[in-house]
């Protein structure tokens, strides 16, 4: 259908509308609707003369169905194909995949969610521990905790520990995410250390947000221990594992053998040593 431009063909096209009109009426802008048009979302009932478009009130009523579908996350592509089926089994398959997309999107952002909290009680532990520098010992009770495990070879270099290229690339291949601290296992035997020497093995353990495969999972007993914190630059963290034991003796506790390194703040956070913060914690027997 054709008109010349004039009175004639405004009256001639008087229950269809101007695209002007058309994106006032929808909301979306001329430029959107020419984009619908060459997608055939959304195509002009009329093509007048020098190429004015005219719509239907009918035609009009696909913009709603596509913002509602957008807000789905589909694409446009995906729209046209909803828009082109014969049956429902091509909606449902888009609904299907669509919904599972949501439900990744939804676990990455409250895994995003978990780390930022954790991350941020990290940071407040640690500035409570540098503005009242605690030095005391004290007994704890801890609920047993599934960890991510990896056996790690530690050379006594805590920023090559802390920040692990092994750990991050192992937390990768097995489809995992960490948050909390790092903690590093360390096994001293019967003996009471005064100093840990390295290289040592020892293990590397964090939170895991997702389940773990049970061969790379580390359940920390639930049970006693002693606690202490270290903070400043972690070569002099012999000073706070001499207090602990100390404290131990005087006290009549058998410690079990091994320690857990906490790393409350690191080269994660900052390179300002000053503010490392390490919670040690030494198994007891009840």
């Amino acid at each position: 259908m054709s008109c010349t431009h004039n009175s004639a063909e405004a009256s001639c096209h008087d229950d269809l509308y101007r695209i002007g009109e058309v994106s006032q009426i929808g909301g979306l802008s001329q430029r959107a609707l020419r984009h619908y048009d060459d997608m055939k979302l959304i195509e002009p009932d009329v093509i007048g003369e020098n190429s004015y478009r005219y719509y239907s009130r009918r035609t009009m009523l696909k913009i709603p169905v596509i913002n509602y579908l957008k807000k789905m996350g589909l694409s446009l592509e995906e729209i046209a194909d909803v828009f082109d089926c014969t049956d429902f089994s091509h909606i449902r398959r888009s609904f299907r995949e669509q919904r599972a997309e949501c439900a990744r999107a939804v676990r990455e952002l409250n895994e995003r969610l978990e780390i930022i909290d954790d991350w941020n009680e990290l940071v407040e532990e640690a500035s409570f521990v540098l503005n009242s520098c605690p030095l005391a010992v004290n007994t704890k009770f801890l609920s047993c905790e599934e960890l991510l495990r990896m056996p790690y070879r530690f050379t006594g270099d805590y920023a090559e520990a802390t920040i692990n290229l092994e750990f991050t690339a192992f937390v990768d291949k097995v489809e995992n995410v960490i948050s909390g601290p790092v903690i590093m296992k360390r096994e001293f035997g019967d003996a009471e250390p005064e100093t840990f020497t390295a290289p040592c093995d020892a293990a590397i353990l964090q939170k895991a947000l997702r389940p773990i495969d049970p061969k790379y999972a580390y359940v920390r007993p639930r049970g006693l221990y002693l606690s202490t914190y270290h903070s400043g630059a972690f070569e002099n963290i012999d000073v706070a594992y001499r207090r602990l034991f100390a404290f131990a003796k005087q006290n009549g506790h058998q410690v079990c053998g091994c320690s857990y390194e906490r790393f409350v703040t690191d080269y994660w956070t900052t390179y300002d040593s000053d503010l490392f913060v390490t919670e040690i914690l030494v198994p007891i027997k009840g």
